[in-house]
């Protein structure tokens, strides 16, 4: 959830980046995929450029030698057969990530992966348009692809888009996987009617401990009102991708989806194999005393396998289990919490907002108003509900004063208000390489050029490159500081620090 003192300014002017960006992919991207028909003779000439089953974990566009990607080609593709691709969109490019988590499924279920180095969220101008075009454009180049099934997979703000782009190619976009994200703020959907053929089908993951876990639940219940083929879960983690296990299960449910609504044949025995699989982990749930996953997974038993399977043992369980009062009981819990968190962001809102508007006031005072005592004493709760809840009003404070406010108020000019707000993060996470950088930049802007150094030798105990620090124009000031050349110069020598290792 953004808090509402960006809404006005940032949060809006991304929407419209995206909405733009999203018109130049489909006005570029429709006519290629309406001629899918001439793809496979090309196809069949890059087998040995790209050997199937083998990772190539950076290739430059031929569409668009600015765009890199990393890709892997399953070990059963063939030039005569058509193939889906999932195209992988890391918010800060890291393609490896998302990559390394999604290629065991890919490979096993014939998958072809494209992974953006190019792609971010968080960035004035959104970049995602370009990657994707690349990718895609350099797909139909290069293999025989199924261009009726285009997965696209985000997290956070790339997550946010996918909406945008998957409803601007509809009838190639089969699915969207989004993590840690809602759609986009006033996208609305229109209720599918029954026995329709969907726009696309949705699989959502979010973290126990991710700020944006509150939409996610919400999203769940605005995809049943609007009858979109959907699975939401969650796992133990943050903002973050979420481990292999999760990414695994989305694919697996996709090619699930493909075979309900008619993009793959059926195959009867992957669907019996599966559906036994996922009564089995129902019933093992329910066995170990975990009514309310049990009971979450009947549901999504019921609702995934209409008209593939015999679902009939399954409604009957998740019957049953619908009166329990551990179920009713954890499911209110739950609810209750969301709309703490709900209420938490409003007052962080509020707080922000205050902030920029007036004077800020001494570091202690501006703790109370974010209640972080509070917090923190609920996060080590035994309320394990409570506790990941209050761990997602900590992570949403954090976010906000140790990067989004900083670097609003250092886009502006206010190099005294970035180092303010900073302060509350220092609070949070005493000497946090990410906020010792930011306050590296404010001080360097307010011309404490010693303090501004001791501030990165701080963030130097993280993995920071020479580059980062030497191209920031905040920064630049400090070239004159023996100090700050000296701290280059070890960056530059240190297998971690180099540019090349950086992971910022």
């Amino acid at each position: 959830m953004v808090p509402a003192s960006r809404t006005p300014i940032t949060h809006r002017a991304f929407q419209a980046a995206v909405r733009n960006a999203a018109l130049v992919l489909c006005a570029l991207l429709s006519p290629a995929l309406a001629l899918g028909q001439t793809v496979t003779t090309v196809a069949a000439s890059n087998v040995g450029r790209f050997p199937p089953g083998q990772l190539a974990e950076r290739v430059t566009s031929e569409a668009d030698p600015r765009q890199h990607y990393a890709l892997y080609v399953p070990s059963s593709y063939r030039p005569d057969q058509r193939w889906p691709i999932l195209l992988l969109m890391d918010p800060r490019g890291r393609a490896l990530i998302p990559m390394t988590r999604i290629q065991e499924v890919a490979e096993r279920l014939g998958y072809l992966v494209m992974s953006s180095y190019n792609t971010r969220s968080d960035e004035g101008t959104d970049p995602n348009a370009d990657a994707l075009n690349a990718m895609l454009a350099d797909a139909q180049r290069l293999f025989s692809l199924d261009v009726h099934r285009l997965y696209l997979v985000g997290q956070s703000g790339t997550a946010r888009a996918g909406w945008i782009y998957g409803y601007g190619l509809r009838g190639h976009v089969a699915g969207l996987i989004g993590i840690g994200a809602s759609k986009p703020d006033g996208f609305l959907l229109t209720r599918r009617a029954p026995g329709a053929f969907p726009p696309l089908v949705f699989f959502g993951a979010a973290g126990t401990t991710d700020y944006n876990f509150d939409e996610m639940w919400a999203l769940d219940t605005v995809l049943d009102r609007a009858n979109l083929p959907h699975r939401v879960t969650y796992f133990d983690g943050p903002h973050a991708w979420p481990p292999a296990a999760t990414l695994i299960e989305a694919v697996e449910w996709m090619e699930l989806m493909a075979m309900r609504f008619g993009l793959k044949p059926r195959d009867a025995r992957w669907i019996d194999s599966t559906l036994s699989a996922a009564m089995t982990r129902a019933a093992t749930l329910a066995q170990a005393g975990d009514e309310y996953h049990a009971w979450r997974r009947y549901r999504t038993i019921v609702s995934d396998f209409e008209g593939l399977g015999d679902v009939r043992p399954a409604a009957a369980r998740l019957a049953e289990l619908a009166k329990s009062e551990v179920v009713r009981r954890t499911e209110h819990h739950i609810a209750e919490t969301v709309r703490a968190q709900e209420g938490y962001n409003e007052r962080l809102a509020t707080f922000l907002g205050q902030y920029r508007r007036s004077t800020p006031e001494p570091l202690e005072r501006s703790l109370q108003k974010v209640q972080l005592e509070a917090l923190e004493r609920r996060a080590a709760s035994s309320d394990s509900i409570d506790a990941n809840a209050a761990e997602r009003g900590l992570e949403q404070l954090w976010v906000y004063t140790s990067f989004y406010e900083p670097q609003d108020y250092l886009d502006r000019g206010d190099p005294t208000r970035a180092l303010s707000i900073l302060g509350v993060a220092q609070a949070m996470r005493p000497n946090h390489p990410d906020v010792c950088f930011n306050r590296a930049r404010a001080l360097a802007r307010l011309g404490q050029d010693d303090q501004a150094v001791e501030a990165l030798e701080c963030a130097a105990r993280s993995v920071i490159s020479a580059d980062r620090i030497e191209n920031d124009p905040d920064l630049r000031s400090l070239g004159r500081e023996p100090a700050f050349r000296a701290l280059v110069t070890r960056l530059r020598a240190s297998p971690t620090g180099s540019s090349a290792r950086a992971g910022w």
